[in-house]
């Protein structure tokens, strides 16, 4: 939700629930908006964030859809924030696997995939690698650091390579020697890795 309610109130109405979680920016929270809002339902449970975070944005909606799922199904209206907000919780409910509406004012089902997680375009190894690199690191090291968690040099070497050629990895010679890097796209795909299966 952002400061104007018109698109979080048709969705309250078209689209039935028995617990309400808003996540909106903090400044949401003050608006004549969400008083209409509170006055609709008193118990609605709210998750402040800067709406202008992407990744702040998509770890609180994903909580939040991880907390409300221990209770049953989860239900996402996606509109009513900005265009930031929006697109992090379309991002989350794509990672989560939720139901995904969009009212304007008419519904609109998102086709979202039930259990496609970011996490199983990776291999184990690749996982493994991308939660090891947190800046920069010789190869040497890299590749050391991942023998010790079960890997071979080969398979560590082979993963190294995927990652590069996914975006995630750059690597450059400095002073003769391989260093690595982590992406800006591997650190919004970092969390999703702790969910890897083990290799």
């Amino acid at each position: 939700m952002g400061t104007d309610d018109r698109q979080v109130l048709p969705a309250l109405r078209l689209l039935p629930y028995d617990r309400l979680v808003l996540v909106a920016a903090r400044a949401a929270f003050a608006s004549a908006g969400f008083r209409r809002l509170a006055a609709i339902e008193p118990s609605v449970e709210k998750v402040p964030v800067d709406a202008m975070d992407v990744l702040a944005c998509l770890e609180a909606i994903r909580h939040a859809i991880r907390q409300a799922s221990r209770d049953g199904p989860v239900r996402l209206s996606v509109g009513g924030g900005s265009k930031i907000l929006s697109s992090a919780a379309i991002l989350a409910a794509f990672q989560e696997g939720v139901e995904t509406w969009f009212c304007d004012p008419e519904p609109i089902r998102l086709p979202v995939l039930h259990g496609v997680r970011i996490v199983e375009a990776f291999a184990p190894e690749e996982a493994i690698l991308g939660r090891l690199v947190r800046g920069p690191m010789t190869l040497e090291r890299l590749v050391l650091s991942a023998t010790r968690r079960g890997l071979s040099r080969h398979v560590a070497s082979r993963a190294v390579r995927s990652l590069v050629e996914k975006g995630l990895l750059d690597v450059t010679i400095v002073g003769g020697s391989a260093v690595v890097r982590p992406t800006a796209t591997l650190g919004v795909l970092r969390p999703h890795l702790r969910d890897a299966r083990k290799a």
